[in-house]
């Protein structure tokens, strides 16, 4: 198909590439989630840093919040809640965008909650909650959005797409994780880089070593 050919009506543009990828089947799943990586940087970098100011916000809010056991004391929850959502009041912009971050944000308190602080660490409680805004732009724009068509692309089933999908995943985490350590450092989207290829070189067990 010509580059200015439609693969998939519910997807922008910006995903196209890593959609067709993924339907064509003739790439790795390692150069697939880079495609992948590639148009969620460019898509992380065209909505701005206002998720990334409000994701701080909500951290620095978390933070205060701490007992000096790295919990949140009883009752807290929804007093904090509440900050969130008059945090998000203060910022202008984008609805949509403040509401993935507010997502973000809500859902950390969530685990902290019921109970699932082990899975974060608290004192990084910023990146941790702009890697969550980042996997959400990741789900909304291209995971969720990939089956919402009655025919794929290559003529590849629903089934056979979801399995590459879910064999890119692990890919996907280690960039998005990548994403946001550069984000927090640079206090910015706009200089977001991808995780280093692997230069490792598979060892040919027949190859003699000694030879040469």
């Amino acid at each position: 198909m010509p580059d200015g050919d439609i693969f998939h009506n519910r997807l922008r543009r910006l995903y196209h590439k890593p959609y067709k990828w993924l339907c064509e089947g003739k790439a790795t799943s390692d150069e697939c989630a880079r495609v992948v990586l590639e148009s969620l940087k460019k898509d992380l970098i065209q909505k701005g840093d206002l998720p990334l100011r409000l994701c701080q916000g909500m951290a620095d809010i978390l933070a205060q919040a701490i007992t000096t056991n790295d919990e949140l004391e009883s009752g807290n929850y929804a007093a904090l809640s509440l900050e969130f959502d008059i945090l998000r009041q203060q910022f202008d912009g984008r609805p949509d965008l403040k509401g993935l971050a507010l997502d973000a944000g809500k859902s950390v308190l969530h685990d902290l909650r019921y109970g699932h602080a082990q899975e974060i660490n608290i004192s990084d409680a910023s990146v941790v909650i702009v890697n969550r805004y980042m996997n959400g732009v990741y789900a909304s724009e291209f995971k969720e959005r990939v089956p919402l068509t009655s025919e794929h692309y290559a003529g590849i089933d629903q089934a056979t797409l979801s399995e590459r999908i879910k064999e890119i995943e692990p890919h996907i985490k280690i960039g998005i994780s990548k994403f946001a350590e550069d984000a927090i450092n640079k206090q910015s989207v706009a200089k977001l880089s991808l995780p280093r290829r692997s230069s490792r070189k598979a060892i040919d067990l027949d190859e003699d070593l000694l030879a040469g």
